[in-house]
């Protein structure tokens, strides 16, 4: 077994998703981070920086799982938005409450995988017979 197997193979695939959608985030915000002024930036820069991560981490999402992994891209990119843009609103706003540009791909990566683990919680699929939540 390699090192990412035993780190990433009992993840939910939704985690997977949003852990992209987060290294996607935290890395061109830990670059970019240097520029950012000391205090807090206005709502709606970080609205802005939030839109533009959270899409540029869906179309990595789609280029990933949807077209090189051919999962689909009808079946991935519906439910990869919100996760992406959820991902990115979250890492936007720990890494700029830390201000540590150094781990922010790891901050990125590991709220994308919340993100992706608690949407998961949501989307569970409802058995027919029963109408509860299906255990998997």
């Amino acid at each position: 077994m390699n090192v990412f197997s035993l780190l990433l193979g009992k993840l939910p695939f939704c985690s997977l998703v949003g852990a992209l959608a987060g290294i996607i985030a935290g890395t061109l915000l830990g670059l970019s981070e240097a520029a950012l002024p000391a205090g807090m930036p206005a709502i709606a820069d970080l609205l802005k920086m939030t839109l533009v991560l959270g899409l540029l981490g869906w179309l990595a999402d789609i280029l990933v799982f949807g077209i090189w992994l051919r999962y689909g891209i009808a079946q991935i990119a519906p439910p990869a938005l919100p996760n992406a843009l959820l991902t990115a609103l979250l890492t936007v706003w720990i890494n700029l409450l830390v201000r540590m540009p150094a781990i922010a791909v790891p901050l990125g990566f590991l709220a994308g995988v919340l993100v992706g683990w608690v949407l998961c919680r949501f989307c569970r699929p409802v058995s027919k017979d029963s109408g509860r939540l299906t255990h998997g």
